[in-house]
């Protein structure tokens, strides 16, 4: 009998079908690809070997399998054969600023316009991946739409945690208004929504909503001074008790975390007291305040090559004994004089931070190959790789239940993502194979990617590979 009910549904089928995909509306999905790496020596993110003669399955965007020897897979797998080389996890930069990366510094950002500031975040992502960095935290000036750019698989670039707003007090470290400006809503950062100063507690709690809405899962506020911020001294403390509650607060209403910009050893104390997690360079930090970070559960990311490597006196504008910048480089070197031999000493959890600001392209290139070469020279190769990725997948997992990557990060175990490398040599033995240079600012320019990594395989993906 013929039901006008079963053929209205069939025709509704019928034309959902013509008009979306068939994943679209449930239809079964085949199964998911397969690649087999072979005769590899593993750096797994936690232990100081290498596991020689090894395999790993990966299937879609998941690591299935690890094991010595042989592994069986679909005979549809990709097969690389690592030829003995080093296979490790995709590396971890913990403190970025992509949208930052334009030339001319706090001049140079107020003056450029609305389009060129993710066109720089797009070319900064494209250059961190190339070399190996599979995921990246930027901490403060970056809104959520390069990110969700490059998730769709529109654009090449590595994973990307996000603090969204910088927020500041009035005349604090992220205060960017320059002079002869009306108001604070005047001055371009503020505008784009990349900075935002605030002033008391209810103030704070709608920045930090307001950075809900750009879609970060980490609140960043300033409560210290730095090298590059006219209005704010280093010595001099950024915002109150009550108002570092009320961001705590609020990162807890979302299972998040508040990091904070911090060198005084006081400022960081009270910090950790007041619930902040993750502190943001650090480096005037005390013997006794590192016990407290690790006691807290706390992660420090500092920026090494700053304080360690006289090669900062040779930048254009830090290295200028006329320049306001020069007497704070100064004044940071003198206070963190102690701070790599603390950290060797209390051993809190350290992630790598290359914090580039207001360059882009070779000199980007330059900065990070020096920050990784400074920190395995001071801390070991061991040390240095371990910051790179498993400790920075550790600092990525505080995102809690607004993790936008939920998984296992930063190592070579089942169940972790599929963010590999594959390197020519033995990391733990030479930095070099990951690009570690003793130079920095004289160090020659080079091209755009590190020959020596030869596969770069970033969620099942390959974004390099040299081998095939």
């Amino acid at each position: 009998m013929f039901s006008v009910r079963r053929f209205v549904g069939g025709l509704a089928a019928t034309l959902l079908l013509a008009i979306y995909p068939a994943a679209v509306v449930g239809a079964e999905e085949g199964p998911k690809p397969q690649t087999l790496f072979t005769n590899v020596n593993i750096f797994d993110g936690k232990n100081d070997a290498l596991s020689e003669g090894m395999s790993v399955l990966v299937e879609g965007n998941f690591i299935k399998k690890v094991a010595k020897g042989e592994i069986e897979a679909r005979d549809d797998a990709t097969v690389i054969d690592g030829g003995g080389r080093t296979l490790m996890p995709g590396l971890i930069d913990s403190h970025v600023h992509f949208y930052l990366s334009m030339g001319g510094g706090r001049i140079g950002m107020e003056t450029s316009r609305w389009d060129y500031f993710p066109a720089m975040g797009a070319a900064a992502a494209q250059e961190w991946l190339a070399d190996g960095f599979t995921t990246v935290r930027d901490m403060g000036g970056m809104l959520d739409g390069l990110r969700k750019v490059i998730d769709a698989g529109l654009l090449d670039g590595p994973r990307m945690y996000l603090a969204g707003s910088t927020i500041s007090q009035t005349s604090g470290h992220g205060d960017t208004l320059l002079d002869g400006q009306m108001g604070p809503g005047e001055n371009n950062l503020a505008r784009l929504g990349l900075f935002v100063v605030a002033d008391g507690p209810e103030e704070i709690r709608k920045a930090a909503r307001k950075s809900f809405s750009y879609g970060a899962t980490i609140i960043k506020i300033m409560m210290g001074g730095g090298v590059a911020g006219a209005k704010s001294p280093m010595f001099a403390p950024q915002y109150t008790n009550t108002e570092i509650k009320a961001a705590v607060e609020e990162a807890a209403s979302r299972d998040v975390y508040v990091a904070a910009h911090i060198y005084n050893d006081e400022q960081i104390k009270r910090a950790l007291n007041l619930g902040v997690k993750s502190i943001e360079h650090g480096q005037f930090i005390s013997e006794e305040t590192a016990i407290l970070l690790k006691e807290k559960g706390g992660v420090i990311s500092p920026f090494l090559a700053s304080i360690v490597s006289d090669e900062i006196f040779k930048h254009p504008v830090f290295g200028n004994k006329n320049s306001f910048e020069y007497p704070r480089v100064v004044e940071m070197k003198e206070n963190a004089k102690n701070f790599v031999e603390i950290m060797k000493k209390v051993k809190p959890k350290m992630v790598f931070s290359s914090d580039i600001v207001n360059s882009n392209g070779v000199a980007s290139r330059q900065h990070r190959d020096h920050e990784k070469w400074v920190f395995a020279d001071k801390f070991g190769n061991f040390e240095a790789l371990k910051a790179m990725t498993s400790v920075g997948g550790e600092l990525a997992m505080l995102s809690g239940r607004s993790n936008p990557y939920p998984h296992k990060l930063g190592v070579i175990e089942a169940g972790a993502y599929a963010d590999i490398l594959i390197v020519d040599g033995n990391p733990l033995e030479d930095i070099t194979v990951i690009g570690g240079n003793t130079e920095w600012f004289t160090a020659p320019p080079r091209e755009k990617g590190i020959a020596s990594i030869r596969v770069i395989m970033k969620d099942g993906k390959f974004y390099k590979n040299t081998l095939n």
